[in-house]
């Protein structure tokens, strides 16, 4: 059994960037969220802390390649997550007036789409599927930062458990001075630490839910606007032309369609301009985890081949999600072109069927989030995994 807030019963409106609102409200970034001088002090904070574990970890990192590269990559690895959650963090900061803007709009829009069991339908199948991923890639990101500690604490006790002494080390390694990573100190640098992990998580929960969700939620515009073309188009008797009258109201309501498919246009536009530097970020980034978690998951042995393999699990669900979403803009794209040709435009006017065909030319330019060499789709990581594949597979022969 689910629970309930993973279920199509749950309320719609509460379904809406349900998840992305609680984790970026965590850390005080959500677009929407009341900000209050408590809540700019909380979130500068939560940027402190990342922005000085992004530094501590490259350092470490950095400092140990030429001492123990096993070392210097289990650093590395976990940094160019944090450097990438840095980068979306500051995003979601810098765009917070276009996103809240979007999050309003297309709520507003998906509202008045209630008046059919259909479009009802519609919400229900993606709302739902919109928190169900954007849990999952919670879950994995928690079970990730989770098993850096768990791993930490059980080599300690396992060295206890042979009578050898307490490493006082961090989580995810880290440089800091040493009177931090002594007693009484160190409990409150192994929590801060732990926490940074955690940062790390909701900011990418964050940004890629906005993502995923503003996907699934234009392709639930373009499903109702298909079903409105439809019904607006068909005809009783083929064989009959509809009176002046009737045809006067069908070219208002034509209208009226082709303004919101072209509004659907725009605010994809826009969302294309807000997360072009996330995503494009996020794919490179991603590319330069995958190969050093699989290069670790060959060096080390244990709970460091779990934590990896963890690790490599959460970036595959990430990469999915942005091309999952993608692709559903792109199929509902071609799906209007298809149904709106299928329908009966040609037993109207001139007038509607120039704008028929017209609506069909422009559904047929698909819509994409535009990002710089490419779209996210699921094209797109067929194209990721197979490269992957090679890079595992020139890992293997060297190592």
């Amino acid at each position: 059994m689910l629970p309930r807030f993973l279920t199509a019963s749950y309320p719609m409106e509460r379904h809406y960037f349900m998840v992305p609102k609680f984790a970026l409200s965590l850390i005080g970034f959500y677009p929407e969220q009341k900000r209050t001088v408590l809540v700019k002090l909380w979130s500068f904070f939560n940027f402190f802390i990342l922005t000085y574990g992004c530094y501590a970890e490259a350092y470490y990192g950095i400092h140990y390649i030429s001492i123990n590269i096993a070392t210097a990559l289990d650093a590395l690895c976990p940094v160019a997550s944090s450097i990438l959650s840095l980068v979306k963090m500051v995003a979601i900061w810098w765009y917070q007036d276009e996103l809240r803007s979007l999050i309003q709009r297309v709520r507003f829009l998906t509202e008045q789409q209630q008046k059919s069991k259909r479009k009802l339908g519609h919400k229900k199948r993606f709302y739902t599927l919109a928190t169900r991923l954007t849990f999952l890639l919670l879950c994995c990101g928690f079970c990730t930062s989770t098993s850096y500690s768990v791993r930490h604490l059980m080599d300690n006790i396992l060295r206890r458990a042979h009578g050898k002494d307490w490493i006082y080390e961090t989580p995810f390694k880290m440089i800091f001075p040493d009177p931090l990573l002594r007693l009484p100190l160190y409990p409150i640098t192994y929590i801060l630490v732990h926490w940074h992990g955690y940062i790390t998580v909701v900011c990418f929960v964050g940004a890629d839910g906005f993502f995923l969700g503003f996907c699934l939620y234009f392709t639930v515009l373009l499903l109702c606007l298909q079903d409105d073309v439809g019904d607006l188009l068909e005809v009783e008797n083929i064989e009959k032309s509809p009176s002046a009258a009737e045809e006067a109201r069908i070219v208002r309501e034509m209208e009226k369609l082709v303004d919101r498919h072209n509004e659907v246009a725009e605010l994809t536009e826009r969302l294309s301009g807000v997360m072009v530097e996330i995503t494009l970020a996020h794919f490179v980034t991603s590319s330069l985890i995958i190969g050093t978690s699989v290069v670790d998951i060959l060096l080390f042995s244990g709970l460091g081949i779990i934590v990896y393999v963890v690790y490599t699990c959460a970036v595959g669900v990430e990469i999915f999600l942005y091309c999952l979403g993608g692709s559903h803009i792109m199929e509902a794209c071609s799906n209007l072109a298809r149904s709106t040709f299928s329908s009966h435009w040609y037993g109207h006017s001139v007038r509607v069927q120039k704008m028929t065909l017209l609506m069909v030319a422009r559904a047929q330019r698909v819509l994409t989030i535009k990002i710089p060499f490419f779209s996210p789709s699921l094209e797109t990581l067929t194209s990721i995994l197979r490269f992957t594949g090679s890079l595992i597979a020139l890992a293997k022969s060297v190592i």
